[in-house]
């Protein structure tokens, strides 16, 4: 990357963390279900489930708890891992294409054996289409012997970015933004014989409740 890209990249960033940061200091923000699975001092951990049209408005829910955020290796994978470090998270960055093969034992290691931290993942990305699970996320589920902790976002004033596949919703400052932690979903081998259909199911219907 050249050093006007590197600049770029930056600046995209630093405005969006410092911009999101002012909406939640300026909100109400509210927190519905059990907080307690996102304590960093809670002894299961999670793969948390989000819509990538959301992703923007969750990032100072949890600052500084572990959290591990998946992200692709492009442009976009570099300003989601430079708005990641601002809060404190840590970020896996996966190839574009890495969806299957050797590299999800080797992210699987790397999430259980390094900082066992809670894992979060846009479950209808990178390209959508939107509110689609992808397989890739329910196998991350399965391999690491994790339940699956749905969130979900509502958001009172936003701005949505409709030529966007995923919709991104972008919060207003001086905001009412309540964050809902679902029940947890249990996934079982047998869930993958059938290509995970019927707990795909389940799943979006509780997040697009």
């Amino acid at each position: 990357m050249g050093i006007l890209s590197q600049l770029k990249e930056k600046t995209i960033s630093a405005v969006l963390y410092y911009y999101i940061d002012f909406v939640y200091k300026t909100s109400k923000i509210e927190k519905n279900g059990s907080l307690e699975y996102l304590e960093s001092d809670y002894p299961d951990k999670f793969v948390l489930f989000i819509w990538h049209g959301d992703s923007y408005c969750y990032y100072p829910f949890l600052k500084r708890k572990k959290l591990n955020i998946v992200t692709t290796q492009n442009k976009r994978g570099g300003v989601i891992t430079r708005i990641s470090n601002y809060f404190g998270y840590d970020v896996l960055r996966l190839p574009d294409s890495a969806a299957d093969g050797n590299y999800i034992y080797q992210l699987k290691n790397k999430i259980n054996k390094t900082n066992n931290a809670n894992l979060v993942l846009s479950v209808d990305g990178p390209q959508g289409p939107e509110h689609e699970i992808k397989d890739f996320a329910m196998i991350m589920a399965l391999f690491t012997k994790r339940e699956i902790l749905p969130l979900t976002v509502d958001v009172k004033h936003s701005l949505k970015l409709n030529v966007r596949w995923d919709k991104l919703q972008i919060p207003l400052p001086f905001n009412k933004i309540t964050i809902n932690i679902k029940s947890p979903f249990k996934i079982e081998k047998k869930d993958r014989k059938e290509k995970f259909t019927s707990l795909k199911k389940e799943i979006k219907k509780v997040m697009e409740h």
